[in-house]
């Protein structure tokens, strides 16, 4: 049983969506080290999801669906406001507005990025209840050990695709010499995902 779960994360984890995208094309820009750290960050997300699914938040969302909302709507304009600081900015400082305390700030996105999706909260309540294994263990210890297993094999997935994102040195070079571009596509990422999210 565990092992099937463990096989279906790593497929989930391939199959192309925010996440995995914007990891994709963060490293290609800044490098493996800013994916690794979204990575964390959204992984850190993940073990938020579970500890809600493990705790009964599904209660609570039951009973107050507006708190669902208010998260999504933050997180949606969180993002969008990022996507209209970097497109009013000059193309050259572009760069600097998404460095700016990179390691923390970029760590912090991947927990926005997750945990204000209600998508990932939604799936983690229909996908992880299917393969609880004990009628006599309780539910919240199972839980987390299907949490742990989909973070590592996520993690192990996300680190190679930040890894091999990297490798594309001919394109990272390029964004640098054209800033305006390199604005506009960073713009568009951060928007798309900001109305990913609120459409949701």
């Amino acid at each position: 049983m565990l092992w099937t779960f463990a096989l279906m994360c790593i497929i989930l984890a391939l199959t192309p969506g925010p996440d995995n995208i914007f990891v994709a094309t963060q490293s290609m820009a800044y490098g493996a080290r800013t994916g690794w750290m979204i990575t964390l960050g959204l992984l850190t997300g993940c073990l938020w999801h579970t500890s809600l699914l493990a705790f009964g938040f599904t209660a609570v969302i039951d009973r107050w669906p507006e708190v669902f909302t208010a998260v999504k709507v933050l997180g949606g304009g969180y993002l969008l406001y990022m996507a209209f600081t970097i497109w009013r900015s000059h193309g050259a400082m572009a760069q600097s507005v998404l460095s700016q305390h990179r390691k923390r700030w970029w760590f912090v996105k991947g927990i926005v990025l997750n945990t204000t999706n209600p998508k990932v909260y939604l799936f983690f309540l229909s996908f992880f209840p299917a393969f609880l294994w004990d009628q006599t263990l309780a539910k919240s210890i199972q839980f987390f050990v299907l949490g742990f297993i989909f973070i590592a094999t996520s993690a192990v997935i996300f680190g190679l695709i930040a890894l091999f994102a990297e490798r594309f040195k001919r394109m990272r070079d390029w964004l640098v010499t054209h800033p305006q571009t390199f604005k506009g596509i960073q713009a568009g990422i951060f928007a798309l995902l900001g109305l990913y999210i609120l459409s949701s």
